[in-house]
């Protein structure tokens, strides 16, 4: 087996830990060697799969593309892998200027992603979306644009991972008081305001190589770390893996709506309307945290092209790939649950150890 070198920008977060961890339980895991980069030199401590730990540079630092570079030159690195957003930004923004391979889609597509009003004004356009409103620090009509929204609304940051700053809002008052608490702290942000809505939340997590979908799945978020009682933002607590084919769809229809030829890693975020139709609110071309609930089941059920994060690594350096489901990759009888400092487990077909008491 072909050695490889592969680097992970955000090593010290948990979504570029769990990214991590499953290219080193993949099959290619012990000839790959794993480098690790975080603008957070203690964090980087924390991630026992890397070989080589690197402190960057911010990536609105001037120099960060140069001491990425030198770390792809020094490990002679075959493809980079971007998982914070602004990394991923400023990688694809450079990209002819990185030395190594990336499997980021094209540069408009990696913009659209990240700017979740673009986003939801593109899936406006094209009925998956009513029309969004921002609301702008330095506008001097917002007051006036806050009292003309339709209640109950949704209230986030333009741009940021987990649903930033985000609130279900039932008046203006909470709007106003939402958005100038932010303002007034000096986080001058744009919101977005966006239709509520209240059903099922979805994350359909896929991979696409030059327009073709290689593989795709679906899982539903049940409960979020945290007992979330205000606003948004961070990570769920138990998923379970679900096939629906009216999420396929309207997902499907969100990815090609942002790209023509969609290439690399697609995660669309999907939560049900009233009348229980999905509705994509928000779309990224990285891995989510919970990318690792996969790699577990690719390892406990024997199903390599489950793991995610390995069959990007193998697309993004032209090798083969063993055959894949197109989409519900994963068997709908799967659940998986985590917590804070407790790890993370898989349990099938709904049979949990706690009995109830006689």
């Amino acid at each position: 087996m072909d050695s490889k070198s592969l680097l992970v920008t955000g090593a010290g977060g948990s979504a570029g830990h769990n990214v991590c961890w499953s290219l080193r339980m993949s099959k290619d895991g012990r000839t790959t060697l794993l480098a690790g980069t975080d603008s957070d030199r203690t964090s980087l401590q924390l991630n026992l799969w890397i070989d080589r730990a690197y402190h960057l540079p911010t990536a609105g630092k001037r120099n960060y593309l140069i001491a990425l570079n030198k770390v792809i030159e020094k490990e002679r690195i075959d493809a980079v892998f971007p998982q914070p957003d602004p990394e991923v930004r400023r990688v694809s923004e450079e990209r002819e200027k990185l030395h190594a391979k990336i499997f980021l889609p094209d540069k408009k597509a990696v913009s659209n992603c990240l700017d979740k009003f673009e986003t939801l004004m593109i899936w406006h356009k094209t009925s998956l979306r009513r029309e969004p409103v921002v609301l702008s620090a330095n506008d001097a009509s917002v007051h006036q644009r806050i009292a003309a929204l339709e209640y109950p609304c949704w209230i986030r940051a333009r741009e940021g991972a987990g649903g930033l700053l985000s609130c279900r809002a039932s008046d203006a008052s909470t709007v106003e008081n939402w958005v100038r608490f932010h303002w007034d702290q000096g986080i001058k942000t744009d919101f977005i305001a966006e239709e509520y809505l209240p059903g099922r939340d979805y994350c359909f997590m896929s991979i696409w190589n030059h327009g073709v979908l290689v593989t795709s799945m679906i899982r539903e978020r049940l409960s979020w770390v945290g007992h979330r009682l205000i606003g948004t933002g961070g990570t769920s607590k138990l998923n379970r893996v679900v096939h629906s084919s009216t999420v396929n769809s309207k997902a499907l229809e969100a990815i090609h709506a942002v790209s023509k030829s969609p290439h690399g890693i697609f995660c669309v975020d999907l939560k049900e309307d009233s009348d229980r139709v999905p509705c994509p609110t928000e779309i990224n071309c990285r891995f989510t945290t919970n990318v690792h609930y996969l790699t577990l089941a690719s390892l406990k059920l024997a199903h390599p092209e489950w793991n995610f994060p390995w069959l990007a690594s193998r697309l993004a350096l032209g090798e083969e790939i063993p055959h894949c489901s197109k989409t519900n990759a994963l068997p709908a009888d799967l659940w998986f649950t985590k917590n804070t400092d407790m790890g993370f487990t898989m349990v099938r077909g709904n049979h949990w150890k706690a009995v109830e008491p006689l």
